[in-house]
């Protein structure tokens, strides 16, 4: 059965064929995050040697926390504003007319993340790579090395605007009435007995549990098949039309929960919280559960 909104995968037998559309732009969205060694939470690990190193012929890297973010001192992977995003997304060539396709490699929670930023601010014609990086690479698709070639195709003017309600701050977590809160971290964090903290350990109270990593196959790296992302969100206490505001560390994971939902055809809001447990934990007075 296939997916709800399969328009928003493509596999990579499909992006090969589509590889000469002028329209197209490929962005490589992979980081990693490791213990910081000087303050709670994460430091954040380029990907751009690894893309060097090979990746889909005519891809860009995109550096979610250099290119299109406006990180604080404490926090990373800051939703800019919306003239900064232009910016970028002129930079990269995407604009009116565009086919975005994204992928990382390993977990696709990077590629999800600048997804939901597109649709954030507007852009809806983007779709995620099935099973990334590594899906490509064992269908025997061909890898180019070195710098992304120059484009001489520029970007179309696009009408870039916030749309509301995708990105949710602290005061929205806390004043919600309707939505589940959705922490997409493992169980060990969800339980607040992960070795790397935000901070404090733990979960806001009320929360329930869908580990990122739980929405793809393992050995595949593609995402569940539409009856199997249906009965997970039904087991995890969620209906088609349960809201939702998912959270994680920084935001990432939580984005690859809320694409999930949009993928297996969920109309209900679907929202992040930008600063997610980073800025819930800086607070002492914000409430965390463990166990």
């Amino acid at each position: 059965m296939p997916h709800k909104r399969s328009e928003l995968l493509v596999s990579p037998e499909e992006l090969a064929v589509q590889l000469s559309d002028p329209s197209l732009v490929i962005l490589d969205c992979t980081s990693a995050v490791v213990p910081s060694s000087n303050k709670p939470g994460f430091a954040v690990a380029s990907g751009r040697q690894a893309f060097l190193d090979g990746h889909i012929p005519g891809a860009q890297f995109i550096d979610l926390q250099e290119d299109i973010s406006v990180p604080t001192e404490a926090l990373l992977f800051t939703l800019p504003p919306v003239e900064f995003f232009a910016a970028a997304m002129k930079r990269f060539r995407i604009g009116h007319g565009s086919r975005v396709v994204l992928y990382s490699t390993g977990q696709p929670g990077w590629a999800a993340r600048v997804w939901l930023m597109l649709r954030g601010f507007g852009f809806d014609n983007a779709a995620i790579l099935d099973g990334g990086f590594s899906g490509w690479k064992q269908a025997g698709l061909p890898v180019e090395q070195g710098e992304a070639s120059p484009c001489p195709v520029p970007a179309q003017e696009f009408d870039w605007r916030l749309r509301e309600g995708i990105f949710v701050s602290t005061s929205d977590v806390e004043a919600t009435k309707s939505a589940s809160l959705v922490n997409a971290l493992d169980q060990s964090a969800f339980r607040g007995e992960a070795a790397i903290s935000y901070g404090r350990p733990g979960r806001i109270p009320g929360s329930i549990n869908i580990p990122t990593s739980t929405l793809v196959d393992k050995a595949t790296g593609r995402y569940l098949k539409q009856n199997e992302l249906e009965r997970l969100f039904d087991e995890a206490g969620l209906q088609e039309d349960s809201e939702i505001i998912a959270y994680c560390g920084a935001g990432v994971a939580a984005s690859n929960v809320v694409f999930a939902r949009i993928l297996a055809g969920s109309d209900a809001p679907a929202s992040v919280y930008d600063g997610s447990l980073l800025e819930w934990a800086s607070n002492p007075d914000r409430p965390l559960v463990t166990g």
